[in-house]
């Protein structure tokens, strides 16, 4: 299922992306490369035509792509992911058990059966 969201919200950020640059600006944009300052557009979507349709399909691939954000969000989430609260936190590290203290290695002492050495004095 995220997989499948994941590849509609790719495909709605391009498709989102070209609108926007399609749209005419105060310089043109690039709706003026593809004839959209008049020429075959205004024959095609009428006088104002291509800016309303624009207008229009970015409104709705906007819309699409909110859904899209909040269903990855919302598929991606698990019990796993979401943060721990401080009392859960705190629960855990009291649950944690504790290693056995390490006995301190006994002194250097000779070997049983053996009299310590006499210093001669």
């Amino acid at each position: 299922m995220q997989t499948f969201v994941l590849i509609i919200h790719i495909l709605v950020c391009i498709v989102l992306i070209v609108s926007i640059l399609l749209q005419s600006s105060k310089g043109g944009g690039l709706a003026g490369a593809f004839g959209g300052a008049g020429g075959q557009t205004g024959a095609m979507f009428g006088g104002t035509g291509a800016a309303t349709f624009l207008s229009k399909v970015t409104r709705w691939l906007a819309v699409v792509f909110f859904l899209t954000c909040l269903g990855l969000w919302y598929t991606s989430r698990s019990a796993d992911t979401l943060p721990e609260t401080a009392s859960q936190r705190m629960g855990r590290e009291q649950r944690v058990p504790t290693a056995p203290p390490q006995q301190a290695a006994p002194a250097e002492s000779a070997p049983a059966g053996e009299k310590p050495a006499d210093t001669g004095k």
